[in-house]
């Protein structure tokens, strides 16, 4: 058996860190701290561009690069007095002829969508979330966001490179066109859910779980030493991949079944798992070592549902 101990934790941010119109708890960054302690690595998969995890990184303290975009882009952590967003270390966009495709097929399909462009943001002109940007990024909006007119015309003829397109729609649409989307655009962009409003495209092959083996891998820590946190559809990629998150499948399915009790909102689950997991000593066969949280927004559950599933240690 491999008992070897965590030394990369991956989290993600919305609805997991940060619960959806709150803060981050004392609770989950003293459990942050005392895993760096240990000296495990800490970081944020997230899917918002890189400009805006800083704060929070800076908040809970993590150390090593952060991944945004759902992995399509990650960034070294800026160094002291750095005022940029962190040297860039990958990034795997696709064509604006993609995004102006994903774009116009939103609309027929009654979302709006806009394009990220690394830092920035792209939206048509008629976009009214234009409006509800400018108050999340507020001073850096006059620099990261662009109003368009006719953006898929644009997009069209620009020749740029898409990180990722996101279309936002009244909660619930996403999960309901989400399997329309993917086969609307088969291999050419990946489809995904990032929150019951967002629906998101990547390009092949893009999502937690490849930048987390991705990071593993250049960090030189192997799988089997890794754990990670999230709540959405996007995250369960990552969870899968995380070496102390082999067997949680059979928890996905528990839950989706309608077999697991539903937790509060406010309900600390990350401080919770993290807590757990360095209780454990390593190598310890209860270990609980995959945990998350995934929302349904179809009425049969209204709220988060903490799930952990326990299993012996992998072979590396």
């Amino acid at each position: 058996m491999n008992g070897a101990p965590i030394k990369l934790l991956v989290m993600d941010l919305d609805g997991t860190l940060l619960p959806h119109n709150s803060t981050i708890s004392e609770r989950t960054i003293a459990a942050i701290r005392a895993a760096r302690e240990r000296g495990v690595i800490t970081t944020i998969s997230s899917g918002r561009n890189i400009p805006s995890i800083l704060a929070y990184a800076r908040e809970t303290g993590v150390d090593g690069p952060l991944i945004g975009m759902q992995g399509a882009i990650a960034r070294e952590l800026p160094g002291p007095g750095d005022t940029g967003s962190g040297t860039l270390i990958r990034h795997t966009p696709f064509s604006s002829t993609l995004g102006a495709r994903a774009i116009s097929w939103c609309t027929e399909n009654d979302l709006w969508g806009h394009a990220v462009i690394q830092d920035d943001y792209a939206f048509d002109a008629t976009d009214p979330h234009y409006t509800t940007y400018q108050g999340w990024l507020g001073g850096s909006s006059v620099e990261r966001l662009h109003s368009i007119p006719d953006l898929v015309n644009h997009l069209t003829r620009e020749g740029v490179e898409i990180s990722k397109v996101v279309a936002h729609a009244p909660a619930g649409h996403p999960e309901r066109v989400l399997a329309r989307a993917r086969e609307a655009f088969g291999g050419d962009l990946d489809v995904t859910i990032s929150h019951p409003e967002y629906l998101e495209f990547t390009a092949p092959g893009v999502n937690k779980g490849a930048a987390l083996r991705w990071l593993a891998e250049r960090l030189d820590i192997p799988l089997s030493a890794t754990m990670a946190i999230g709540d959405q559809h996007n995250d369960l990629e990552m969870i899968e991949a995380a070496g102390h998150a082999k067997k949680c499948a059979y928890a996905i399915d528990r839950y989706l079944a309608g077999r697991v009790a539903e937790q509060d909102h406010d309900y600390d689950a990350s401080a919770d798992q993290l807590e757990q997991a360095l209780q454990q000593a390593p190598g310890d066969p209860d270990l609980i070592y995959a945990s998350f949280r995934v929302r349904l927004y179809s009425g049969r559950f209204d709220g988060a549902a903490l799930l952990a599933a326990k299993a012996d240690w992998i072979e590396e």
